[in-house]
């Protein structure tokens, strides 16, 4: 003998709003997590973004102090400047120090460090150079 299943009282078929309820509980916590994953996400590109033009404005300025002539160089001391730029749509501000070392009576090591800060958290990025005194200098 066959036995016809009965979803509720009135015998019509759907969802009780219990079932709807949790349905929607659980559909908004998955939201809430993918809404946040996608902030994490946005977080981490303007992170990468900030740290490629930290690397560009670096390497910029190396070569910009590399290209003077060695007694310029040798005379200099350690300079502090800072700075601001609109990156991603938000304002970055930034701060580049360059040092300079004594390595021989022909050569110094040159060091150049931008440093800057996201969401309270400082970062830098530090290159060096070799700058040796060139035939004619």
């Amino acid at each position: 003998m066959p036995v016809k299943l009965i979803a509720s009282r009135s015998g019509r078929g759907g969802f009780t709003l219990v079932e709807m309820l949790m349905a929607m509980l659980v559909m908004t916590v998955g939201l809430l997590g993918l809404l946040q994953s996608v902030n994490v996400a946005y977080q981490q590109s303007l992170r990468d973004k900030l740290r490629k033009e930290a690397t560009s404005l670096a390497e910029a300025r190396m070569h910009d102090w590399c290209r003077q002539p060695f007694a310029s160089i040798v005379g200099t001391e350690p300079t502090v400047e800072r700075g601001e730029k609109v990156v991603g749509g938000a304002s970055w501000r930034y701060e580049v120090r360059r040092e300079r070392q004594a390595v021989g009576s022909d050569t110094v090591k040159l060091q150049l460090v931008v440093t800057w800060s996201v969401r309270g958290v400082s970062n830098n990025h530090e290159i060096f150079a070799l700058r040796t005194r060139r035939d004619g200098e």
